[in-house]
């Protein structure tokens, strides 16, 4: 994946607008709001990494961000871990998920393949929710903060800064041989293989890489709210994670990631609609895959690309 200047300046301006906005007098609230669009972000790149550009469909996402939650929080508490270490733990734990669900589902296509990932993602969830010792169900699970005393706005900059990291590592991956190599895989998988790619490998590379940041993501998040329950599992929350990526726009990752944050913000902005939101939710999403397939920022992209030539 090539970075044009447009999206450069796009995400230079990004990054230095959430810099900055704690400065502004941003009242504690909205900072809580923007702070959950980076998680969403960050599973709306996840997800892109994996369809955008291996063109493997996968539904797990939110499960999988919720099982790296679990597991980073019950690690904690059995083994008396303070909540870093859990979160990478749980992080580890999803990509191990991912290894062995990529490598379960390589000759698996399209509906196939993305009925599977739903049939994954609901094991999860109703694992979470029965198993009413390990889990406590759908009372939730209590979290510790990070870590004593933390304030609204560090949590607020511990987001940006580990959503700004798995991004930089997202593209310098995209960026190397193994980016072309994913690339290959999604425009002609037997054609890859033929050419000496080893498909088998970097899919299951691509699912590993993509499930543990959604779990990285869910360890973070579960800390952040205090709380967590697996209503966070739902296909609803995959719904949410989906749109905002195709919304963005799925074929890059900076896209959408932006889609994340700007779709978190509408959702609060429109939250006095009630449901009504959703309904004004889903039509955005249909209006964008209908007019604008690209998602919104891949098409300003190109759009700002072809002005400047």
């Amino acid at each position: 994946m090539k970075l044009t200047a447009p999206s450069s300046f796009i995400a230079v301006a990004f990054v230095a607008l959430c810099l900055m906005l704690p400065f502004f007098g941003l009242p504690e609230y909205w900072l809580y709001v923007v702070s959950i669009g980076f998680y969403y972000a960050l599973l709306a790149s996840s997800w892109s990494l994996l369809v955008g550009y291996v063109g493997r469909i996968s539904f797990a996402q939110a499960a999988m961000s919720g099982f790296g939650a679990y597991v980073a929080l019950l690690t904690s508490a059995y083994l008396d871990l303070s909540p870093l270490p859990g979160i990478v733990i749980g992080a580890l734990a999803a990509g191990a998920v991912g290894i062995v669900v990529g490598a379960l589902t390589l000759r698996l296509h399209g509906a196939y393949l993305g009925l599977t990932t739903i049939a994954l993602a609901e094991i999860l969830r109703i694992t979470a929710t029965a198993e009413h010792q390990l889990t406590r169900g759908t009372r939730g699970y209590a979290a510790p903060p990070l870590w004593e005393g933390i304030s609204q706005t560090e949590y607020y900059y511990v987001f940006l800064a580990v959503l700004l990291v798995s991004l930089g590592l997202m593209l310098w991956l995209l960026h190397s041989r193994i980016g072309l190599f994913f690339q290959a895989i999604r425009e002609d998988e037997d054609g890859a293989a033929s050419l000496g790619v080893r498909v088998t490998l970097w899919k299951v590379l691509a699912f590993a890489l993509s499930t543990a940041f959604a779990g990285l993501a869910g360890g973070l998040y579960a800390h952040f709210i205090q709380l967590i329950a697996p209503s966070m599992m739902s296909m609803q929350e995959m719904g949410y994670v989906l749109s905002m990526a195709v919304i963005g726009g799925f074929a890059n990752v900076i896209h959408a990631a932006l889609g994340g944050v700007l779709l978190q913000l509408l959702l609060e902005w429109l939250r006095e609609l009630g449901e009504w939101r959703l309904v004004f939710f889903g039509a955005v999403a249909i209006l964008v895959l209908r007019f604008a397939p690209n998602g919104i920022f891949g098409t300003l992209d190109n759009w700002a690309s072809r002005r400047a030539r």
